[in-house]
């Protein structure tokens, strides 16, 4: 059954005409079927490129002569495109009539693949993808690499950065995130969607990255730094209170602040100013001369390792109030610097709850593992739980905290 949204013209007649064609346009029953079907081919074909994609990147040096020979024809994309995420031209031939091809050559056999998989899947007498949707969409593939090639494989996905900024989309793959592609070759996969990476874990890089933790000898710090020393990360440095800095000496810490790329908060205290206070201006100094002194293709991280007593009562216990009330009023601070463009944050709450005898956690080992298996999937919002409770306080974290004001300046 056709049907037609009716429009009171007289409420409209200042509209251009485009959109007065549009409010009259018909929606027929096959529209949104259509739609569904396109898009199911275009991610397995996409989501059959990346699996392809990935194995290339890793048989550059493959015995077979055919794994070999396409890993080499892929090759000349990242010479295109550099890991300094700048064109040369030098490769600009080889990029259009051997790389872009063999990616449309694998996108058009995905999406074959997925067609014949939802034919078999699909119950006898029940018909939502036909030859007709499979013919559109290898069409529109190969319209889109004609484009790409015209443009000489100058896209939206392939933008010069001197640093890659922060990747505003948690499902889609853009040119943020493509370009981390051509930093790190290994990882960064996805090309529309991020499914792979996120079953893959190839969503970040630790490879190369110096790290400064403080309280890097506590028992949540040691066991993340166990896990960094298995990621083969270029180094980790222990940023000791009163030795490389205090609450009223932070200037001491620019020197290996300035040095470093991933910069992780574990330490606590139950003076709830100083804690919120020494996090801050770390983090400040941190921001500032990291950002502005090092060129670097990655924007600068931090780590904070919080607590699920960030957004929780604390039932009249007096040393879980103190303990609490830090954690609370370093989070408007934490929103800021989660939309802050200048660094990527990331918010690690592990698991934490109360006993007679003191604060019980999960095995550190086990929160840290926890952890890094978030962050090998990009997330930055990292809950390390078993309780579950880091999970519904992600949306009051997201949604429900203010953000600090003035936080530059404190």
């Amino acid at each position: 059954m056709e049907m037609i949204y009716s429009v009171d013209m007289a409420s409209i007649d200042k509209c251009p005409a485009l959109v007065v064609g549009f409010l009259q346009w018909p929606l027929s029953d096959w529209a949104l079927p259509s739609l569904i079907s396109l898009f199911y081919l275009f991610c397995t074909g996409s989501l059959f490129f990346d699996v392809v994609h990935y194995m290339l990147h890793r048989t550059n040096k493959s015995s077979h002569p055919l794994l070999r020979s396409l890993a080499r024809i892929h090759r000349f994309h990242h010479l295109y495109f550099t890991r300094h995420m700048k064109f040369d031209d030098k490769y600009l031939w080889q990029n259009l009539v051997q790389a872009l091809p063999l990616e449309l050559g694998l996108q058009i056999l995905g999406t074959a693949l997925g067609y014949v998989f939802a034919i078999l899947v699909t119950p006898t007498g029940l018909v939502w993808i036909t030859q007709s949707h499979l013919r559109s969409m290898i069409g529109i593939q190969i319209f889109r690499t004609g484009f790409v090639m015209l443009a000489s494989g100058r896209d939206s996905n392939h933008l010069v950065y001197k640093t890659a900024p922060k990747d505003p989309n948690w499902i889609l793959a853009g040119p943020e995130f493509h370009a981390l592609h051509h930093v790190y070759p290994d990882r960064y996969i996805g090309s529309f969607i991020k499914l792979f990476d996120w079953v893959w874990g190839t969503a970040y890089s630790f490879r190369g990255k110096r790290f400064v933790i403080t309280g890097g000898s506590g028992v949540f710090g040691q066991a993340i730094v166990a896990e960094l020393e298995q990621e083969g990360v270029q180094g980790i440095r222990d940023l000791k209170f009163g030795v490389d800095w205090d609450h009223q000496h932070f200037e001491k810490a620019i020197a290996v602040l300035s040095a470093c790329d991933v910069f992780i908060l574990a330490h606590s205290t139950e003076d709830q100013d100083a804690d919120c206070n020494s996090a801050i201006q770390l983090v400040r100094l941190f921001k500032q001369n990291r950002f502005f002194t090092e060129t670097s293709p990655t924007l600068p991280e931090v780590w904070y390792v919080g607590s699920e007593l960030e957004l929780l009562p604390s039932f009249g216990n007096k040393q879980l109030q103190r303990y609490s009330q830090s954690r609370r009023r370093f989070l408007p601070h934490a929103r800021s610097f989660f939309d802050d463009p200048d660094i990527l944050y990331r918010h690690i709450v592990p698991s934490s709850f109360w006993l007679p005898m003191g604060p019980a956690t999960p095995p550190a080992g086990w929160a840290a593992r926890c952890a890094m298996c978030w962050i090998r999937r990009g997330a930055r919002y990292i809950p390390a739980t078993y309780t579950g409770i880091a999970y519904f306080n992600y949306l009051k974290f997201m949604h429900w905290v203010p953000y600090a004001q003035d936080t530059d300046n404190l």
